[in-house]
C-alpha cells in the first residue's frame, strides 16, 4: 500500500471480539505460560506447534497471547507473526493492536501503517485509543508528517481527539518532523495536558531551535519533572549557551544521570575540560554509566591528555563498568600514544577473557598499539588474526612495517591488499610511500606514485609530495625532489621545503640548503627548525659568524623551539620527561 493513499471513512467502533467468535475467558493452560519464558523465535515457534497440537489455537486468549509474543517480545519474529494473521480470516482489534504496535517499533515502520489500513477496511474492526498513539509513532519514525495529517482526521472522525495519550502522540509526531506549529495547535487545545504534553511541546520546541519559546513553555509548567529541566537544558547546551545551562543546572534539587551527561558533554564538545572534570568529579559515583566515561574519554583524548585516558579506564574497571568498542579503542590508542606497552597487554587480555570481538576498528587499534610500542611481530599477528580488515587495517599495518623499516614486507602486503577487493585509498598511499622511504625504496616508491595518479585517478597531496621529497632526498637525488617541489602549488609546498633541507643538511649539500632554507623562510618565517638546522649546517662547516647570525635573528624574531618530550612506563605508570627537567620521579621509588 502506499502510504499516502486516502484512509476510507469509519463506520461505528464495535465492541472488541463481538462476533469473531473469540469471547469469554479459559483457563490459563501451562503452555501459555512457556511465551513468557520464550528465550527466542524458534522457542516461540514451537510453543506455536504445542498450541495447535493441543487444540488451543483456537481459543482467543492463547491466540492473542501468541501474536502478543511474536509481535512485541524482544525475542519476537514479525514476519512469523504477519504470516499467522494472514491466515486469520477474522482478526480481532486486539491481533490488529498488537500487530501495529509491534511494527511501529520495528525496522519496518511503514508497515504500521499498512496494517493501519488494513484494519479500517476491516468490516469487523475498528481503531481505539491504543491503536492510533502507535500509528502515530510509525509516522514519526518515518517522518511521513502528510500521513500523520490524515491519521490526525481519522482520531476526528473516530471522536477519539480529546484522548489524552493520542493527543501527546500527535505533539510528537508533529515535533519530530519540524512542524511545531502544528504541534501547538494540538497542545493549545488540550483541555488537561499531563506533564508528558508539556515534555513534549517543550522537547519539540528545542529540537527545532525555539529554545526562548521552550523557556517560556517552561516558565508556564504548572508541575515539571527533571525531563523538563533536562530539555531545557539540553537545547542552551547545544547553542553552545553554557552559562544559561549551567545556572538550570544548578537549580535542579533533584538530578539523575541524563541530568549530568548533558552538562558533562557539553564542556567536552565546547573543548573545556576542566569544567568537564570538575562536574565529572562531583557527579555521584552511582550515576556515572558507560556514557558519561566515553564522553570524559572522548574530551581526554582529542586534548592529548592520554594518561587521563587510562586513568578513566582503569575507574571504570574499580566501579565495574563494562567498557563498549569505543572505550577500548581510545583506551587502546592513549597506549600507543604514550607507548604503554604493558597496560595495553593488560587491555587485551580483557578483551579475550571478555571474549570481545576483534572488528576491523578494534583490531586496528590493537595493532597499532603493537606497533608503535615496538612489536611489530605482534602487530603482524594481530592484523592475520583479524577476521574483518578494512582499508584502515591495511593502512595501518602497511604504515607500521614501513616505520620499522620493513618496506618491502609492506610492498608485499601492499600487493596482495590490490589483489584483493580492497580500493587503495589516498592515506594508503601514504603509507606505502612511506614505507618506501623509509627503507629507501626509490623505484617501488617511483611506481607507487604513477600508480596513484595513473591507475587510482588519486590526485597527489602534500603528504604524498613530501614522502616523495623525502624519498628522494635520502637517496642524494636532491635536483629531482626540488624539480617535484617546483612543480608544486608554492602555498602547500612548506612541509616539501622542509624535507628537502633536512635532505641536504644529511648529505651536508650547503648550497642546496641554503636554497630550500630561503624558499621555506619566504612561505613561512617562523619555522624554528629551519633556523635550527640551517645554523648547524653552517656550524658544521666552520662559518660561525653565518650560524650565530640565524641564531640572532631566530632569537629576535621571538622564535623558540619546543622542548623535546619522552615518556616511560614503569609498573603500568607512565611518567613523563622534558627537556630541562631537573626532577628525578624516580628517587622516592630507589
Amino acid at each position: 500500500m502506499a502510504t499516502s493513499a486516502l484512509l476510507p471513512p469509519p463506520r461505528p467502533t464495535k465492541i472488541p471480539g463481538k462476533g469473531n467468535g473469540r469471547v469469554g475467558p479459559i483457563p490459563t493452560h501451562p503452555s501459555l505460560l512457556l511465551l513468557e519464558l520464550s528465550r527466542n523465535a524458534s522457542e516461540l515457534a514451537q510453543i506455536h506447534s504445542r498450541l495447535i497440537k493441543l487444540g488451543l489455537i483456537h481459543q482467543p486468549l492463547a491466540f492473542t497471547r501468541l501474536m502478543a509474543a511474536l509481535s512485541l517480545s524482544p525475542h519476537g519474529d514479525m514476519n512469523y507473526a504477519q504470516s499467522i494473521f494472514d491466515r486469520d480470516k477474522n482478526p480481532n482489534l486486539f491481533v490488529y493492536n498488537v500487530m501495529i504496535r509491534g511494527y511501529s517499533q520495528s525496522h519496518r515502520p511503514e508497515n504500521a501503517l499498512s496494517m493501519f489500513y488494513r484494519m479500517i477496511c476491516d468490516e469487523d474492526s475498528a481503531p481505539n485509543g491504543l491503536t492510533f498513539p502507535f500509528v502515530l509513532k510509525a509516522c514519526s519514525r518515518l517522518g511521513s508528517v502528510e500521513e500523520g495529517r490524515q491519521v490526525h482526521g481519522q482520531v476526528f472522525k473516530y471522536g477519539l481527539d480529546s484522548d489524552v495519550f493520542i493527543q501527546n502522540a500527535l505533539i510528537l509526531m508533529y515535533a519530530s518532523a519540524g512542524c511545531v506549529s502544528y504541534a501547538s495547535q494540538v497542545f493549545e487545545k488540550m483541555d488537561r495536558g499531563d506533564v508528558v504534553s508539556w515534555n513534549s511541546m517543550i522537547a519539540g520546541l528545542v529540537d527545532s531551535g525555539f529554545v526562548v519559546e521552550a523557556r517560556e513553555l517552561f516558565d508556564r509548567m504548572p508541575e515539571r519533572n527533571t525531563i523538563s529541566w533536562n530539555c531545557l537544558i539540553d537545547g542552551h547546551v547545544k547553542l553552545g549557551l553554557l552559562g544559561i545551562a549551567r545556572g538550570l543546572f544548578d537549580q535542579m534539587s533533584i538530578k539523575d544521570s541524563v541530568t549530568w551527561n548533558t552538562m558533562i558533554g557539553g564542556y567536552v564538545s565546547s573543548g573545556l575540560m576542566e569544567d568537564a572534570c570538575w562536574l565529572f568529579n562531583q557527579m555521584p559515583s552511582e550515576m556515572k554509566d558507560l556514557i558519561t566515561f566515553n564522553m570524559m574519554i572522548d574530551g581526554y583524548m582529542k586534548d592529548c591528555r592520554f594518561k587521563e585516558v587510562l586513568e578513566l579506564f582503569r575507574e571504570m574497571q574499580v566501579g565495574k563498568l563494562k567498557p563498549n568498542n569505543f572505550t577500548m579503542v581510545s583506551s587502546l590508542s592513549a597506549c600507543s600514544n604514550l607507548g604503554a606497552l604493558e597496560q595495553g597487554e593488560w587491555i587485551r587480555a580483557y578483551i579475550e577473557s571478555n571474549r570481545i570481538g576483534l572488528d576491523a576498528i578494534l583490531g586496528t587499534a590493537l595493532m597499532d598499539m603493537y606497533a608503535k610500542c615496538g612489536k611489530i611481530e605482534r602487530a603482524l599477528s594481530v592484523f592475520k588474526s583479524m577476521e574483518e580488515r578494512d582499508v584502515g587495517a591495511w593502512n595501518s599495518i602497511i604504515s607500521s612495517l614501513g616505520i620499522h623499516g620493513f618496506g618491502k614486507k609492506a610492498m608485499v602486503l601492499f600487493s596482495e591488499m590490490m589483489e584483493s577487493e580492497i580500493v587503495p585509498v589516498e592515506l594508503t598511499f601514504v603509507s606505502i610511500l612511506s614505507a618506501c622511504r623509509h627503507s629507501g625504496l626509490v623505484e617501488e616508491g617511483r611506481r607507487c606514485f604513477h600508480l596513484m595518479t595513473e591507475v587510482y585517478d588519486i590526485v597527489p597531496k602534500v603528504e604524498h609530495y613530501g614522502c616523495m621529497v623525502d624519498l628522494l632526498g635520502r637517496a642524494g637525488l636532491l635536483d629531482e625532489a626540488k624539480e617535484l617541489i617546483e612543480a608544486m602549488d608554492a602555498d602547500s609546498s612548506v612541509p616539501m621545503w622542509g624535507a628537502l633541507l633536512g635532505a641536504c643538511s644529511r648529505l651536508g649539500n650547503l648550497e642546496m640548503g641554503e636554497y630550500a632554507a630561503k624558499h621555506l623562510l619566504e612561505l613561512d618565517h617562523s619555522d624554528p627548525s629551519c633556523y635550527v638546522i640551517l645554523s648547524n649546517m653552517y656550524a658544521s662547516v666552520g662559518r660561525w659568524d653565518a650560524a650565530i647570525e640565524v641564531r640572532r635573528r631566530m632569537r629576535d624574531d621571538g622564535i623558540d623551539k619546543l622542548p623535546g618530550c619522552s615518556s616511560i612506563e614503569v609498573n603500568g605508570v607512565v611518567h613523563e620527561f622534558r627537556v630541562g627537567d631537573y626532577l628525578n620521579p624516580f628517587e622516592e621509588m630507589v
